[in-house]
């Protein structure tokens, strides 16, 4: 035995269930694990295929298409005229575990084969001229460090579970750690041998509970328990519903019970929960509106930068926002450096080689289709308070967003107030949603553009085939301390995913700096005024 004992592993017990829960009930939908790097997660998914005698299978994130799904093995069609399907590593990982490290980087279509593959348990091979249905249910882990690009929430929520991995702080821990590893590294056999009995145990642990599952009792009132963590939590879909129900059934069978109880749920909420719960949840108190002009002469006057948060309606304006015309014209389907997949195409190339006897490899182009998406800074600052200039900005973002609601457009939106700069949605079709969000922002405090341009960087990680817009709605009054030749760095820098700039101009008065427009000319962006 090569590989680490799982009962020898220090700490992430919280990883460690989740796996478990997994293998229990396979129908879960895997794990997504968020957090540092170096902390043992592919030594632990090792650790746990070779405990349960399962596969494993470390997909890296420069797969090509053909490595990942399979391909026509090219010498047996040439030599032996016979069509011999090459598996993939989906099909390879088939009853065991599929890891893939910085998920978050991989390219989007290899992302929804692999969610699909994970949740269906099949996938069908297509290729020159064969169609092959392929086995492939596995245990979908998946590991990313938030700081290197988020993973969009669609895909976070394909994910059934998902923990938080966090390098170990206790001394004790973390002494420990070294010890077993030095041990190991030292004697395998003699460090494996010691931890044969737990092995044992855990092994007829899980087995038990796989076992058990469809026997736990469920009762309505866990059910009704199941669905109000939900709502309090402001997920979307019904899928945390379910799943919070199916984990906590996982949970007590591997906990030898007979009866899920809220109890069980409350141990195992956290999985389900943590990466889809919403941040601010629409059923939340909204803030309240600031005081009546009377009252406000009697309290100390405050400057425009400190003001303190406030909350104004949505005012539609007569005209609307445009995107930048090429984005509107762009075609559904381009070809770029990024955009071109070349494959081997397997039928001409043996045509060419039996017709003429030189081998030569003959590849096809697969055009992708794009994806557009617009993204939206949004100047809530308190200096965009005086004549409610706020409210205008957010009507106009939202009657932008319910113009191209049916273009197949995804919507993400960054706020900026307090000095802050807060990604309130990344990347949604749905209106509704976005248009809530909206209604529920805030306004106060100073602008921090340089901080929202830093986020772009992040948002835009593994999106090259993405065709992107960024909206800038401001009246240009940035924090004092930052120039124009600043924030012209930070966007040259960040913003290098960026395909056209519209810059929206809400400054009003009659003194105006002209800050945006400055902007627009030398960012060569598309300029607009705010329609007040």
């Amino acid at each position: 035995m090569n590989n680490f004992p799982f009962t020898a592993i220090i700490g992430q017990e919280s990883f460690k269930l989740a796996l478990i829960l997994n293998i229990i009930d396979p129908t879960l939908g895997g794990v997504l694990a968020v957090g540092d790097k170096g902390t043992g997660k592919t030594t632990l998914i090792r650790s746990l295929s070779d405990l349960m005698q399962k596969p494993f299978v470390n997909l890296p994130i420069g797969a090509s298409e053909d490595r990942v799904l399979g391909h026509i093995n090219l010498e047996k069609l040439i030599n032996d005229k016979k069509e011999e399907v090459q598996h993939g590593l989906l099909s390879q990982a088939h009853q065991g575990f599929l890891y893939i490290d910085e998920i978050n980087l991989l390219n989007d279509y290899l992302m929804d084969v692999l969610l699909d593959a994970s949740a269906t348990g099949s996938y069908h091979l297509e290729r020159e001229g064969i169609s092959r249905k392929l086995n492939s249910r596995f245990c979908l882990i998946g590991s990313m460090n938030p700081e290197e690009g988020d993973l969009r929430p669609q895909l976070k929520d394909r994910f059934g579970l998902s923990v938080e991995v966090k390098t170990p702080s206790s001394l004790q821990e973390r002494t420990q750690i070294v010890q077993h590893r030095l041990a190991f590294d030292d004697n395998p056999k003699e460090f494996f041998e010691g931890f044969d009995k737990e092995q044992k145990e855990l092994f007829d642990q899980i087995l038990s509970a796989q076992a058990l599952l469809s026997s736990i009792e469920l009762e309505e009132d866990v059910l009704e328990y199941c669905s109000q963590l939900a709502l309090e939590h402001a997920v979307e879909g019904l899928r945390a519903d379910i799943l919070l129900v199916k984990t906590a059934r996982a949970y007590v069978a591997f906990q030898n019970g007979n009866k899920v109880t809220k109890e069980a749920v409350k141990a195992i909420q956290e999985f389900v929960l943590l990466h889809r719960k919403n941040q601010n949840p629409p059923n939340q108190e909204p803030p309240q509106n600031p005081p009546p002009q009377e009252e406000q002469k009697e309290q100390p006057e405050t400057s425009k930068e400190e003001t303190p948060p406030a909350q104004f309606e949505s005012v539609i304006p007569n005209e609307s926002l445009t995107l930048n015309q090429s984005f509107k014209d762009s075609n559904k389907q381009i070809i770029h450096q990024n955009g071109v997949k070349s494959s081997t195409d397997t039928r001409k190339t043996v045509s060419q080689y039996l017709a003429t006897n030189n081998f030569e490899l003959i590849k096809k182009s697969k055009v992708e289709p794009t994806k557009k998406q617009v993204i939206f800074i949004l100047d809530s600052s308190g200096s965009m308070i005086k004549d409610q200039v706020i409210a205008y900005a957010k009507g106009a973002v939202q009657k932008m967003i319910e113009k191209y609601e049916s273009s197949d457009v995804h919507f993400s939106l960054i706020s900026l107030l307090q000095n802050e700069a807060e990604v309130m949605i990344q990347e949604t079709s749905n209106s509704a949603f976005v248009t809530e969000k909206i209604q529920q922002l805030q306004t106060g405090g100073k602008t921090n553009i340089i901080a929202a341009l830093k986020k772009i960087k992040s948002m835009l990680v593994g999106f090259d085939l993405s065709e992107t817009e960024l909206v800038i709605v401001s009246d240009g009054r940035f924090c004092a301390e930052t120039s124009i030749e600043d924030i012209i760095s930070s966007y040259q820098f960040h913003c290098k995913k960026v395909d056209h700039l519209t810059l929206v101009d809400a400054e009003n008065g009659v003194v105006r700096l002209g800050i945006m427009q400055d902007l627009a000319d030398r960012l060569r962006g598309n300029y607009q005024k705010l329609s007040l």
